[in-house]
């Protein structure tokens, strides 16, 4: 093909790209490399269309063969790294920004997405030393200020998180997750200039867009804060209604996995694994909201314990191991069976990741709190790790995830109806679970911990075979990162205000009757 030629054909993908037509950009960037096999520019778009499209191992093979091509290719080696990323392949993805930093000390996205690495696996302060020599190469970029908001935000630095986010505003007023950010960070008061800003964006932003779902929510929480329930409900129902229509989610999918998951396990013995190995792992699940970050910083706040936060590796060994294309449990006992290695693999798996924490403490905490549709697969890869349920109220749980804006997934949480089909599977999986597994389960109800602090911290430490520690009941001193949205309550000392929360909602949200 003549140069001219390919020239047009790359800017018609590009133009594709850009409009993230990524199904295009795939197909017709495939059939380009066909007859142009040399072009490094096409193995870059491909990849980055496939990485678009969450389909990371394909996008890892693009990049692979362009790099192949031209070993010293700065935007494919950091896509490249962004997959590793993606992969959970921590080890590759920094060896690799470490590469291009090497190659070029102000290449800015590697510093950027370094110090995104480094903030996954804890280490906030290297993720703020990375993103401040990103603030020296550019200080007018509003991703770089942002990342250091929410780097700060983590550590319960909320004056500097609030600081920066600001800054983010003043270089683009439209980036909204800053504000978002800053509402999770301050209690509001009257004639507060960000309320004030808030209000006056509802008439400046695309009224149907993502940055207008990040104002709805921010004012939801600022008019609460107000005291003015009526305008926080308006708020949330609109930031809600925007954010599902913009998902295109069907909850059936989430509900129909949870149904296949209890047919699998209804009648499989999960104590095939005969491991005398002590699983030195904490499991902290429940729904969103329920008190898994409470209960993680107390336990975390032990000395033998470290806490690694939401960790998104159990759901990948699974979905990778015994999830089928049609999102369907695949034969359990045939797939155990035909390798006898499986589950020994799997946890070797999961331990590797593990490693990334740069963990010396006896006991890690895993709290990611949808692990509860896995229990079964913890009890046959971890037969000897501590499960710590927590729940609360039902409507007062889901009106929490209602009210709140979660930062990829969860979609479940954006319609009422959506909400609490969803709650009611989880209620109904988790009763399985208890009927099955009962003594390897601890249920820690949010209203008591509230209530009853020093028992309930003494029956979590005993269940897992924790001498007492007085550090437990002084949670909110610890340093250990929260990267969710309960960073600000974690830190406070145990609070009554949350117990019957959606008293003040409860004509707002009927379909929460439904609830069981």
């Amino acid at each position: 093909m003549k140069s001219k030629d390919i020239s047009t054909q790359i800017q018609i993908l590009l133009n594709h790209f850009n409009a993230k037509n990524f199904v295009e950009v795939i197909n017709k960037g495939k059939i380009l490399l066909k007859k142009n096999p040399e072009y490094v520019i096409l193995y870059n778009l491909v990849g980055s269309a496939y990485q678009n499209s969450r389909a990371h191992s394909e996008a890892r093979s693009f990049f692979e063969k362009g790099l192949k091509l031209d070993h010293n290719n700065l935007p494919i080696m950091n896509n490249l790294a962004m997959t590793y990323k993606n992969l959970l392949q921590f080890e590759l993805a920094e060896n690799l920004y470490l590469k291009i930093i090497n190659i070029n000390k102000k290449y800015l996205n590697a510093f950027i997405n370094l110090g995104n690495l480094k903030r996954d696996v804890n280490q906030f302060e290297e993720a703020i030393k990375l993103y401040e020599k990103a603030l020296m190469i550019n200080n007018n970029n509003p991703i770089v200020y942002y990342s250091l908001a929410l780097a700060h935000q983590g550590i319960g630095n909320f004056e500097k998180a609030i600081n920066y986010s600001s800054k983010t505003l003043e270089i683009n007023p439209n980036f909204t997750r800053a504000d978002h950010l800053i509402s999770q960070s301050k209690k509001y008061h009257k004639n507060d200039s960000h309320y004030i800003s808030l209000k006056k964006k509802i008439n400046e932003i695309n009224p149907g867009s993502l940055e207008m779902v990040d104002i709805y929510f921010s004012l939801s929480k600022a008019e609460e804060d107000l005291k003015n329930i009526k305008a926080a409900a308006e708020y949330m129902m609109l930031g809600n209604k925007l954010k599902k229509g913009l998902s295109k989610y069907n909850v059936t999918n989430d509900i129909n996995l949870i149904k296949n998951i209890k047919k699998q396990f209804d009648n499989f013995d999960t104590n095939i694994n005969s491991s005398n190995t002590e699983d030195k792992i904490i499991f902290i699940l429940g729904m969103p909201r329920s008190g898994t970050s409470l209960v993680e910083q107390i336990i975390s706040s032990h000395s033998n314990v470290f806490g690694c936060g939401e960790l998104p590796i159990l759901s990948k060994i699974i979905k990778d191991n015994f999830i089928s294309e049609e999102k369907e449990i695949i034969n359990l006992l045939e797939k155990i069976n035909n390798n006898p290695l499986l589950l020994d693999k799997l946890k070797k798996e999961y331990l590797s990741f593990i490693k990334n924490f740069r963990v010396q403490d006896q006991y890690i905490t895993d709290k990611a709190p949808l692990n509860f549709r896995w229990i079964g697969f913890i009890k046959l890869i971890f037969p000897k790790a501590k499960i710590i349920h927590c729940y609360r109220d039902p409507k007062n749980n889901c009106l929490s995830i209602f009210k709140n804006l979660f930062e990829g997934g969860l979609y479940f949480s954006y319609d009422q109806d959506d909400l609490v089909r969803y709650y009611n599977q989880y209620s109904d999986l988790m009763n399985f679970w208890k009927s099955k597994y009962k003594n390897s389960i601890l249920d820690i109800k949010y209203e008591n911990l509230v209530s009853d602090n020093i028992n309930e911290v003494r029956k979590i430490l005993e269940f897992c075979d924790l001498n007492f520690d007085q550090k437990c009941l002084s949670f909110y001193q610890n340093k250990t990162p929260i990267k969710t949205m309960s960073t600000a309550q974690a830190r406070q000392p145990i609070y009554k205000t949350s117990i019957n929360s959606f008293e003040k909602y409860s004509k707002y949200l009927k379909t929460l009757d439904k609830l069981r």
